[in-house]
């Protein structure tokens, strides 16, 4: 469904050539799905991207869909956007693709019977990268989750739970997301090496599920302690989503002190201000009671969020929320501009 309040935004000022190189493999492929089906100005330009894209992968079924969705209905196709199908490429993709899961299998088959655990479990995770390079969530899920048999190492079984929480994040799988997380953190916990690592590098996505689930508070709570420049999904979420989803969710759900003390005042959160400074912005002057200048930086800052294929279900929820949330003033008959704020 086609956001109305993208309808008529100015998004020229988007150079999405630049947007999608902040993501990479699925990430950067949902993205431009998602901004092309919500956004109608950068539809065209978004589906080239991802066809041209998706053709670094073995993702045949999703270049036929992107491709049918750029050309339009049989009768109704503009020329001008017309590409021609890559019939070269889809065929010579899906024999590749047959023949290099013949021989994963046959080297699985091999290791499982002539090496140690160490090789099956490198097998298994390629079989793993290959499903999910294929636009097969669910068997990617499966083979990654099969490698904890034969992991040999603590980092090893972290590994196995980054591989598993990155593929449930595409799935929007949130339940499995926190399951995956807890577990690792609690895994981490064991290990001197790990117990400081682990636990706040898997905050970001924390943050996703919790957001994903609608318990907004937690959300922000795991945004504001994800590490900067030190996390494991950078590439599905960068700094900049990151300072969105956590000003939004924290302005919808902390009492004022802590807006000011875990956010504004927090220098672990301050490099990610320093990316998007018009979010600390929003933040500042929400908790300065300061309605109008709020929401018009709210306003400026919508259709960003509502590109975000992880926030933007979430932007009229949010929105809501906080606008509730604004100090409710009157208009001063003397001065019409001015608005009178009284607390509630």
């Amino acid at each position: 469904m086609i956001s109305n309040s993208l309808m008529g935004t100015d998004v020229t000022t988007l150079h999405l050539p630049s947007y999608a190189d902040r993501y990479t493999d699925t990430t950067r492929l949902l993205r431009l799905k998602f901004i092309a089906k919500v956004c109608p100005k950068l539809k065209v330009p978004a589906l080239r991207l991802a066809i041209d894209y998706v053709k670094t992968t073995f993702n045949v079924k999703l270049y036929d869909e992107l491709y049918s969705s750029l050309c339009g209905q049989e009768g109704e196709r503009d020329e001008e956007v017309l590409l021609p199908y890559d019939s070269y490429w889809v065929e010579d993709n899906m024999l590749e693709a047959t023949l290099l899961l013949q021989e994963l299998d046959a080297e699985l088959n091999f290791k499982k019977s002539n090496s140690s655990s160490g090789h099956v479990r490198r097998i298994l995770e390629e079989i793993g990268d290959y499903h999910e390079k294929s636009g097969n969530l669910q068997l990617a899920v499966k083979f990654y989750a099969r490698t904890r048999a034969y992991c040999t190492s603590s980092d090893n079984v972290i590994t196995m739970f980054r591989h598993l929480i990155r593929v449930s994040i595409y799935m929007t799988n949130w339940w499995h997301v926190l399951s995956y997380t807890d577990e690792a953190k609690q895994y981490a916990l064991g290990f001197e090496n790990l117990a400081q690592e682990v636990p706040p590098r898997l905050s970001c996505a924390a943050g996703l599920a919790n957001m994903g689930l609608k318990n907004y508070k937690s959300a922000a709570l795991h945004f504001l302690a994800t590490p900067f420049g030190n996390y494991d999904y950078d590439k599905i979420v960068t700094p900049e989503d990151v300072c969105f989803c956590a000003g939004l969710c924290a302005m919808a759900t902390f009492e004022r002190e802590k807006l000011q003390v875990d956010v504004l005042s927090s220098e672990s959160f301050k490099p990610f201000f320093l990316i998007s400074p018009k979010m600390r912005s929003t933040v500042a002057n929400f908790y300065e009671g300061q309605v109008e200048v709020t929401l018009g930086l709210l306003a400026e800052i919508e259709y960003i969020v509502r590109l975000d294929v992880y926030l933007s279900p979430h932007v009229d929820g949010l929105y809501k929320i906080i606008k509730g949330r604004l100090p409710k003033g009157t208009r001063n008959t003397d001065d019409p501009k001015k608005l009178v704020i009284t607390r509630a």
